[in-house]
């Protein structure tokens, strides 16, 4: 009888310890930064998720709205935020034009977020091949002085950034494009740090670039 129960106990100890180590870990809160990067490394791998992107999340969010980052990004067709970072409804605050500039209404877009969303996190988000820069690049006689139309607005105003300019007396922008795009991306990345609202709140302001080639994002 005495060896039967020994038996027992030895036997529940041994279901004890396996019960321990088979036990499924509970997995870290990601930081929306690591959100951010899991989510475009899911996209390049072809395992996107698509998380809320459902009815649910549409009754869950009707009257609020809770994004963790805010993405400013350009219009082209083929940078769509919520695609690229493996998101959903209610995830991002989005923000785009050509070019992925900074206006007054584009700022107070992205103050509204920060101030009254209370989002920590901002991306400036620039691309390879961008049509914008290519614009300005091409524009070797300054014509957009003239203001034919509102695209020569878009030229004028990167040519007025000092980023753009300081690029350009390293290497012609002619031969520079990728350079001309990271320094567009640093230029919308500066107004955002010196913006008073922003440091007021310490947001977090990161500078990405997406490659269209290959749909990896890299941080700058």
């Amino acid at each position: 009888m005495r060896n039967t129960i020994l038996t027992i106990a030895i036997l529940s100890m041994t279901i004890g310890c396996k019960k321990e180590e088979t036990a499924t870990p509970i997995p870290e809160k990601k930081t929306p930064t690591e959100q951010l990067i899991s989510g475009n490394q899911r996209f390049i791998e072809e395992k996107s998720i698509h998380p809320h992107q459902d009815k649910k999340t549409v009754l869950k969010n009707q009257n609020e709205q809770h994004p963790f980052a805010v993405v400013l990004s350009c219009s082209d067709s083929r940078v769509s935020p919520e695609v690229l970072f493996d998101q959903g409804l209610g995830d991002l605050f989005v923000i785009r034009n050509a070019g992925n500039l900074i206006s007054d209404i584009d700022m107070g877009s992205i103050e509204y977020a920060v101030e009254h969303l209370d989002v920590k996190l901002i991306i400036v988000l620039g691309h390879t091949e961008c049509g914008a820069i290519k614009a300005y690049i091409e524009d070797k006689d300054n014509l957009y002085k003239k203001h034919l139309n509102h695209i020569d607005d878009i030229v004028a105003t990167l040519a007025e950034e000092k980023e753009e300019q300081a690029e350009e007396k390293k290497m012609p922008k002619e031969k520079n494009l990728l350079g001309s795009i990271n320094a567009n991306i640093e230029h919308s990345s500066r107004l955002i740090q010196e913006n008073s609202i922003i440091k007021e709140h310490k947001t977090k302001i990161i500078s990405m670039r997406y490659d269209v080639h290959t749909g990896k994002i890299i941080q700058l």
